[in-house]
């Protein structure tokens, strides 16, 4: 089999886990792009025998990679995944796709005119826990979901984060929290027609934001589903969890212990171990990317799917600002996407 050459733009903390678990494969080559100090430092020190460019530029002229793994900053990833699908590469961008609607399509239509994979990093699809949610729901044992709900709450963020945005950003707990917006499309397969948003600055902490409090509501024109999502900077420990109800049972998880409980509509109430080992299931995501270059597999997280977090992020926002609610549908055609 022939080995793929997959270089890898961005050492930020993501960017290191993917080239860790990509350099234990034997059927991939590696290179590196990342003009920092401190990268060209940490290369030096863990990888010294990797070619390693200031650009992604440098590295595919000097390289030919068949494949770009982008782990840069959000406001790069579209220039730099364009840039790779016209030098004719296989594109792995980690989520979110963009910062904003109006780039994620222009991606997308990038990504139409291409015969090459595209896929997006929300690594959750691969999670043994998402994935038994997912399996009880494509089983019927909800029968028709009524209802989505999550709370992601975490001062952990905040914590952790090395250049301090939030403080600044408006909004930034909501892509901060985005893996989750993307699972309610995933695992409901519904597009909300409307969006009302109540976003706050509340508490005494040290470390805040613009609005550290978000929580919005969904609404489906037919009245078929309804949704809320719940994003702060506030809890800690933090707080991750999801449930989805329908006319036949519910399932519910805390994404911390992997334990995903479902309930039927009879009374009866089963309990799964879903824990699992987070760099097997990076390894798990990276894998099937490659095998679909190979085309063994349909891509995972097609531009197509992936877009539709950020939509509903625009949605959350623009709801928010406003003061009302927002028609999801009127965002789209606004920035000139249709599904």
């Amino acid at each position: 089999m022939n080995k793929l050459k997959i270089c890898v733009i961005g050492l930020g903390s993501i960017g290191r886990r993917h080239l860790r678990l990509l350099s234990e494969r034997d059927d991939v080559i590696l290179c590196v792009a990342d003009p920092s100090p401190k990268s060209k430092e940490y290369m030096a020190e863990n990888y010294p025998n990797l070619p390693l460019y200031d650009s992604m530029k440098d590295a595919i002229k000097a390289e030919q990679p068949d494949a770009a793994l982008i782990a840069t900053p959000h406001q790069m990833h579209a220039q730099m995944a364009i840039e790779a699908l016209d030098a004719n590469l296989h594109v792995f961008c980690e989520k979110p796709m963009s910062d904003n609607l109006a780039d994620c399509v222009k991606m997308l239509n990038r990504a139409k005119q291409s015969d090459k994979v595209f896929s997006v990093g929300f690594m959750f699809h691969f999670d043994p826990f998402i994935r038994k949610m997912k399996e009880l729901i494509c089983d019927g044992k909800l029968g028709n979901i009524v209802h989505f709900t999550n709370r992601f709450s975490s001062y952990n963020i905040l914590l952790c984060s090395v250049t301090n945005h939030q403080e600044h950003t408006p909004y930034s707990v909501t892509m901060d929290c985005i893996h989750d917006t993307d699972l309610m499309y995933y695992l409901t397969n519904s597009i909300p027609d409307y969006a009302y948003t109540n976003a706050t600055k509340a508490g005494d902490m040290e470390l805040s934001s613009p609005q550290n409090i978000v929580d919005t509501l969904y609404r489906w024109e037919d009245g078929s589903m309804a949704a809320n999502c719940h994003f702060d900077y506030v809890q800690h420990p933090q707080v991750h969890n999801l449930e989805i109800a329908g006319d036949k049972g519910y399932v519910k998880g805390e994404f911390a212990t992997g334990e995903v409980v479902y309930g039927s509509i009879d009374g009866t109430i089963t309990k799964f171990d879903a824990s699992r080992d987070f760099d097997n299931v990076y390894r798990e995501q990276l894998d099937h990317f490659i095998r679909a270059i190979r085309g063994e597999v349909e891509p995972e997280n097609k531009p197509e799917s992936a877009i539709v977090s950020i939509l509903l992020l625009e949605a959350q926002k623009e709801a928010g600002i406003r003061g009302c609610e927002v028609s999801v549908r009127e965002i789209a055609k606004k920035y000139g996407f249709e599904y």
